[in-house]
């Protein structure tokens, strides 16, 4: 074994000193703060998110958003190093430093009749949205409106089409103005909310995202990052090809979501709901190396997949555990009905090429989904993958109405099967078939707004 000198000791010592000294706490405050302040105080806070996408940060520094405070817009998160992450997180008294990624149109104003039941917004009433897509428009913070790939498809309340190839322009079929007839109306830009995109030593603390059209935190190539005690809601739909129905229609959408290749990930305590996709997902094309991926103590609701993975050909996933997570009606989301392959699972794994080792799926609860609690396809091209590479152990299934429990290989398994499932496969030896222990809806932490 190489031994460590006295002096590099004492050198790394000073660095570290130095490094901490050098550190700086940034304020963000929506009220009292000013772009043109230094931001180093709570009384000289900035305002916005541009700005704090703007300014170089150095590791060990902190940046603070004021509790009770909403911003609109996106983030991309920066690096830190090792010894001294990047922290970004909340400051005072209140309720969690909010982030809309969405433009609101709650007002009469920014819609004009275009036609019988007809509204429209144009750029020139609200700021161009560009190149993205507008995937889902919230209204009054609990409903969604109905995307629809044509303005000759829209012919109910609330169908609403962006044509993103054309004008840019939003049309939407009500029989009154959307902006007199709701309180709110949040059109979510498709856009990553929060981007960590090659972010390294990273911790992201306690916000509340909401009303994204893409995902509330997408990127690749990220390493050593936390996510944690953050509320994702209301995330997805957007128009992946950006075509505005003319080529492929697929709308996507995750709650987070790691691309590609990623390393010593850990996303905890975290509540989400209402996600178009899937509320966490690790997922990748092919030659990427995913791993020591951690999902614990999170509570899911309304997302069509509480989780999905699935990873290509000549990529390698391992240590990937998720455990202790609270999954609860997965598909009975917001846009389930609009999806053209509705596909409710609280576990998703229908497609995996990649060589896959020591995937540990335990201690959760799956609790109702539409389809089945869990999908498991087999894969011609990595047949083993699970028999040599998955656990799942010690969960608790329960799935209302006689829905299956598991569409495993091929094979729907109802939930009277599942002793017989579990002796053939060899998987849950602790694993438990009972209603959860405590309903979703008498979870203190629980905020569903229905």
């Amino acid at each position: 074994m190489k031994k460590i000198s006295l002096a590099s000791i004492l050198l790394f010592a000073v660095l570290l000193t130095v490094r901490t000294l050098s550190a700086a706490d940034y304020y963000v405050n929506c009220n009292d703060g000013s772009d043109s302040n230094d931001g180093l105080s709570p009384e000289t806070p900035w305002s916005s998110l541009a700005k704090v996408d703007s300014f170089e940060f150095a590791p060990g520094d902190r940046v603070l958003f004021a509790r009770g405070c909403t911003w609109r817009g996106t983030l991309q998160l920066q690096s830190g190093t090792q010894e001294a992450p990047l922290y970004y997180g909340p400051y005072g008294k209140g309720a969690k430093p909010v982030i809309l990624g969405s433009l609101p149109l709650n007002n009469e104003y920014n819609w004009l009749p275009a036609g019988e039941n007809l509204w429209v917004c144009y750029d020139a009433v609200i700021p161009a949205f560009g190149k993205w897509d507008i995937g889902n428009i919230i209204l009054n913070g609990h409903r969604a409106a109905f995307k629809k790939w044509s303005k000759e498809d829209l012919k109910s309340q609330d169908d609403f089409w962006y044509d993103i190839t054309g004008d840019k322009h939003i049309y939407y079929y009500s029989e009154e103005n959307p902006g007199k007839k709701y309180i709110d109306v949040e059109a979510a830009i498709g856009k990553h909310m929060i981007s960590h995109t090659d972010a390294r030593y990273v911790i992201f603390d306690g916000f509340d995202i909401r009303y994204g059209g893409s995902h509330g935190f997408g990127g690749g190539e990220v390493a050593h990052f936390v996510i944690r005690n953050c509320d994702i809601s209301w995330i997805g739909g957007a128009d992946q090809e950006r075509e505005g129905g003319k080529g492929r229609r697929v709308r996507f959408g995750n709650g987070i979501e790691f691309w590609g290749t990623a390393d010593d990930c850990l996303v905890e305590n975290n509540k989400l709901w209402e996600i178009y996709d899937a509320a966490l997902t690790n997922q990748g094309v092919g030659g990427n190396i995913q791993s020591n991926i951690t999902y614990r103590g999170n509570l899911i609701w309304n997302a069509e997949y509480s989780f999905e993975y699935w990873n290509g050909e000549g990529s390698k996933t391992e240590n990937i555990l998720f455990e202790n997570n609270l999954c609860y009606s997965a598909g009975f989301g917001w846009g389930h009905i609009q999806r053209p392959d509705p596909n409710g699972r609280c576990i998703m794994m229908y497609s995996n090429l990649a060589a896959t080792k020591n995937f540990v799926v335990q201690n959760n609860t799956f609790c109702d989904a539409t389809e089945s609690l869990i999908r498991l396809d087999y894969n011609a091209g990595n047949p083993d993958w699970p028999s040599a590479g998955l656990t799942l152990n010690g969960n608790r299934y329960f799935n209302d109405g006689g829905r299956n429990f598991f569409r495993w290989l091929g094979e729907e398994i109802p939930g009277n099967q599942f002793d017989a499932w579990r002796e053939k496969t060899g998987y849950e030896k602790d694993g438990l078939s009972a209603p959860p222990e405590k309903p979703l809806g008498q979870m203190k932490h629980w905020n569903h707004v229905y």
